[in-house]
């Protein structure tokens, strides 16, 4: 009874950090995609400003709001205070 009380103890502890381990993946490849859809928007929006004269100067580092939401802030940007998996 105690080997299989260890065993399962085993088992649920791999299982444990097998979803630990799939849930920072996710958050990685979500972040991930955020900061690549924050860096289109930027490339975007140079490309715009050079084919339009009146297109209005927004500043290059000004962040999308899904980046805010998360707390990602202009000084984080400009410092690299933030890590990707």
């Amino acid at each position: 009874m105690r080997l299989q009380d260890q065993q399962l103890a085993r088992q649920l502890m791999r299982l444990r950090g097998d979803i630990n381990k799939l849930k920072i993946e996710q958050t990685c490849h979500l972040h991930q995609r955020m900061l690549n859809d924050a860096t289109f928007e930027l490339e975007e929006r140079d490309e715009l400003a050079d084919l339009f004269c009146d297109f209005p100067l927004v500043s290059s580092f000004s962040l999308s709001t899904p980046l805010k939401l998360i707390g990602v802030t202009k000084m984080n940007i400009n410092s690299r205070r933030f890590s990707l998996c």
